[in-house]
């Protein structure tokens, strides 16, 4: 099977650009958002030209995720933020459908201090909605780092909205970062192995779809979601390794959304991601 890394590319002059690079730079997937990350408008592009995006990413086996823009909270208690939340989900599924895209990565959100039980309630409820008035893209939930009522942070709160949810068309995106910030101990082999013991009893390791591969800035549990470069952060070489032997997050699709300084940035962080790649394996 093809393991494929990528990055989390810039739109900028319309999507088809975002899947040139990929195919120039020899990726075996990217992400890319398919609205605008910052607005609740849907934005939709022209029909040549998302013909012409599918079309490349089918001719060159590479495989695009999209990631929901980041004012969606399908956790609020605020019904207007949750109505506008589920419109975004539906506008963003519709778009990533006309471009031949098959999972979207969104944020379970914040409760904002109204508790653990009722964002998970919210969340479910809202899925149904979205789930009811949308077709063939799979929604993959994906991992905080524990700020402040943030959902998610735990697999056991995952994998409640998901029982209570019981959809196919749900799946998991796990991210390394977020993990680490939220106390879980990468750099620990037998810290990493009791993790994928719990993921693949509550969720099942066939329900991870993408991981975001991302090193951490800051330390274990800081509840920081500051992304680094590969190897260069808090996880490092030793946490990259174990990640890359782990049943829940060694199989990819791998996307980096490390920080952009230039080209060169991205560069190192793909050699650095594949040069642990390759010593997790040589170390069976």
């Amino acid at each position: 099977m093809k393991t494929r890394f990528g990055f989390h590319l810039s739109v900028r002059g319309g999507v088809l650009n975002a899947a040139k690079e990929a195919e120039l730079k020899g990726y075996g997937a990217f992400q890319l958002f398919v609205t605008n990350p910052r607005s609740w408008s849907i934005t939709h592009s022209p029909p040549g030209q998302a013909g012409l995006f599918a079309e490349s990413n089918i001719t060159h086996d590479i495989i695009p995720f999209a990631h929901m823009p980041y004012l969606c909270n399908l956790a609020s208690p605020k019904n207007e933020i949750r109505e506008k939340s589920m419109e975004s989900a539906i506008g963003n599924i519709d778009e990533c459908n006309a471009l031949g895209i098959k999972y979207l990565v969104f944020h379970m959100g914040s409760h904002l201090g109204s508790g653990s039980r009722d964002g998970v309630a919210n969340i479910v409820k809202a899925l149904g909605y979205v789930l009811d008035n949308s077709r063939h893209c799979m929604l993959l939930l994906e991992n905080s780092a524990g700020y402040s009522h943030s959902m998610g942070s735990k697999i056991e709160e995952i994998a409640k909205v998901l029982d209570e949810a019981d959809a196919k068309r749900l799946g998991v995106c796990l991210d390394t970062c977020h993990l680490f910030a939220a106390g879980y101990d990468l750099r620990d082999k037998k810290a990493v192995e009791s993790f994928d013991g719990t993921f693949d009893r509550l969720i099942g390791i066939e329900r991870v779809k993408l991981v975001h591969l991302n090193d951490s800035k800051f330390g274990l549990g800081s509840g920081l979601d500051r992304h680094w470069h590969i190897g260069k952060g808090h996880i490092g070489r030793k946490g990259f390794v174990n990640i890359f032997n782990s049943k829940s997050l060694g199989n990819g699709p791998f996307i980096m959304e490390t920080p952009y300084e230039d080209e060169q940035s991205e560069d190192s962080n793909m050699r650095a991601a594949l040069d642990f790649y390759s010593e997790a394996h040589a170390l069976g």
